[in-house]
């Protein structure tokens, strides 16, 4: 019970080190150019700072590798599956979902089921395929009506 609050508290924090990331990067309405995209890949380490405090210490933690992929091409620090922690890569399937399905002010969302092909297509290389496996399992159980 203690480890999935924790993970829960890394899930709602994920994204604290975005309030270092100047606003109009946020909320600008097209792609991100080269130099804005430097300054978003900061934001796990920013978030990591900002929860610097010794009983956050597995939650900064997970906070900072969220962003990498077991195919090392992630960031900040390009760790490959075996580097990085099962807590940073369910916060990452969880956001990576989120994003997906949500609108924003650069795109639409895709959908459930296509956000779904995605993390199916991406399992492995972007995505820790245990993390995509126990998701799509977790959704397939919620969509099913209850008589």
């Amino acid at each position: 019970d203690d480890r999935v609050q924790r993970i829960r508290l890394a899930g709602i924090l994920h994204d604290i080190g975005k309030i270092g990331v100047p606003d109009s990067i946020l909320g600008k309405p097209g792609p991100l150019n080269a130099e804005e995209w430097v300054q978003m890949r900061r934001h796990p380490e920013l978030g990591a700072r900002i929860l610097s405090s010794h009983e956050l210490d597995d939650v900064r933690d997970w906070i900072l590798s969220h962003h990498e992929r077991p195919d090392g091409t992630g960031y900040p620090r390009g760790l490959n599956a075996e580097e990085i922690s099962l807590e940073a890569s369910i916060v990452a399937v969880g956001d990576a979902y989120e994003a997906m399905t949500s609108d924003r002010v650069y795109r639409m969302s895709i959908g459930p089921e296509a956000a779904r092909r995605e993390l199916r297509e991406n399992a492995g290389t972007q995505f820790d395929e245990r993390v995509v496996q126990a998701l799509l399992r977790a959704l397939a159980r919620e969509s099913i009506p209850v008589s």
